[in-house]
């Protein structure tokens, strides 16, 4: 079976739609991240790009700022470390304010059997999607909860079915699906949190971590294709903005249906 690209972009948003309000995209220097924080300057936003890469994250703000005309800036951050979310946040605290909406887009996982994972691996892979994620939400989602409210939309992946092959990641990635339930009931109306669960995406960062063959694990799902990081970023920009205002503690699925049907699986059979 021939996989079907994913769709071009389209314009999808109008350009104010967030127009005046601040957006933070972490991991926004490639891939889904940079998709995001496209979608949201077209949307009117100003952005605010951080990752550990500082080289990579000035090329995307110069890019984005060339195509939308948008104010974007760009920070480092290690979002594992507390110490420099903190920084981050007085950083933009000092010249935005604050952010008005936070996407946890930052993580990272590799495909490994369960038995074979080493404590560091596992270690890594939840500091990052787990506590990284909490660490940037507690701190900016308190700025949002001090001052005039905003949005988190946290990037998960498909859960509920197991996730054979990166179970580090499916713990973690379930994590961040509770907390934001969790939160969404703590901190509204003040403050939304909700969550996009992307499927199958045809990115760099997939293309190293998965065998090259892992598309065929496509196949059964209902739209038997890859998604686009486009796909993706018009979820996530909805749930962020005013036309998603009385939305929260909701996981949205990007995944062609792999929440319901299909593999759903980073590794073959034959590995387990």
């Amino acid at each position: 079976m021939s996989l079907e690209p994913p769709p071009p972009k389209i314009p999808v948003f109008h350009p104010e739609l967030v127009a005046g309000r601040t957006a933070l995209v972490t991991g926004a220097a490639t891939g889904l991240g940079r998709a995001i924080a496209q979608q949201l300057a077209e949307a009117g936003a100003d952005l605010v790009l951080a990752a550990r890469n500082l080289e990579r994250l000035e090329a995307a703000a110069a890019e984005i700022r060339a195509t939308t005309g948008r104010r974007v800036e760009a920070a480092m951050v290690n979002i594992r470390d507390r110490a420099s979310v903190e920084a981050l946040a007085a950083l933009v605290g000092e010249r935005h304010g604050q952010v008005d909406m936070l996407v946890n887009n930052a993580g990272g996982q590799f495909a490994q059997r369960a038995r074979d994972f080493s404590p560091k691996g596992w270690n890594a892979v939840i500091e990052t999607n787990l506590t990284g994620t909490w660490n940037m939400t507690q701190v900016f989602g308190t700025q949002m909860l001090d001052g005039r409210g905003g949005s988190i939309t946290n990037i998960i992946a498909v859960i509920g079915r197991g996730f054979p092959g990166i179970a580090h990641t499916a713990a973690a990635r379930a994590g961040v699906l509770e907390l934001s339930k969790t939160l969404a009931i703590e901190w509204g109306p003040k403050v939304r949190v909700n969550c996009v669960a992307p499927g199958p995406i045809q990115t760099e960062a997939f293309k190293l971590t998965y065998d090259p063959q892992i598309e065929t694990l496509c196949e059964g799902i209902p739209i038997a294709r890859f998604g686009g990081p486009d796909e993706i970023a018009y979820a996530a920009v909805f749930l962020a903005s005013p036309a998603a205002s009385w939305i929260t503690g909701e996981v949205l699925y990007v995944a062609g249906g792999q929440q319901i049907a299909g593999r759903n699986q980073a590794l073959f059979d034959s590995a387990f």
